[in-house]
């Protein structure tokens, strides 16, 4: 996977050049799902064979048909990650520290080592971040959220679907013009959505050589924010 991240391929197909600008920008958003899994940036088709697409759809995210994709697809667009975390996120940042932020989730909810969990994750990593200075991870950049995130995550895998002959071409574009859809109302700029995205993708991981592979990514794909 970091021969992916140190030299991300960019699909030459002419073809791209026709792209209506919601086509575009719905692959754009995918960019840091596609180096982290190795897919050509700028393509609907990935570049990786159809059945690697099915094994990752299968181990991953046990998507196993038509069905099973698309109810994961239909997920990630009404909800995803986005739920749980503008729930959590109020309590984290209203918190001195991570202990005191536990406390009160555990209090007020029942039920929530998922959140607890994502919350010292999300925690952590910022602090992370902090020490590092690169990127520099804001409030603002907290509270756009991680529309990005689910939506990255939904175009990589409606790319892999359609590769893996799970969903039909039409049916991929119009996932991924949905996806252009719901980021454009919150993030307005590439590095809005890749900061979206590596809050949301860092907040599901606590090992610090995750996050530092993330960030790596994160770093990588500046040139194609210009």
């Amino acid at each position: 996977m970091e021969a992916h991240i140190q030299a991300l391929r960019i699909n030459r197909n002419p073809l791209n050049l026709v792209l209506g600008t919601k086509r575009k920008l719905g692959l754009r958003i995918g960019y840091m799902e596609a180096a982290l899994k190795g897919f050509y940036l700028n393509s609907i088709e990935t570049g990786v064979h159809p059945q690697k697409l099915t094994r990752l759809l299968s181990e991953e995210f046990h998507c196993v048909d038509t069905e099973s994709t698309n109810g994961l697809l239909q997920f990630l667009t009404n909800e995803g990650d986005r739920v749980p975390y503008q729930i959590m996120l109020p309590y984290l940042l209203s918190s001195d520290n991570i202990n005191e932020f536990e406390t009160i989730i555990h209090k007020r909810f029942f039920g929530v080592e998922r959140f607890v969990r994502q919350g010292n994750n999300l925690y952590r990593f910022v602090k992370y971040t902090e020490e590092r200075r690169d990127p520099i991870i804001w409030i603002n950049d907290l509270e756009r959220g991680i529309v990005g995130w689910d939506m990255g995550l939904l175009v990589g895998l409606v790319r892999s679907a359609l590769g893996s002959g799970y969903i039909t071409k039409e049916e991929a574009w119009r996932y991924i013009e949905q996806a252009n859809t719901l980021c454009a109302d919150v993030l307005h700029t590439p590095e809005e959505i890749d900061k979206s995205f590596l809050i949301g993708k860092a907040m599901k991981s606590e090992k610090i050589e995750d996050w530092d592979r993330f960030l790596s990514c994160y770093s990588r794909l500046d040139k194609y924010r210009k």
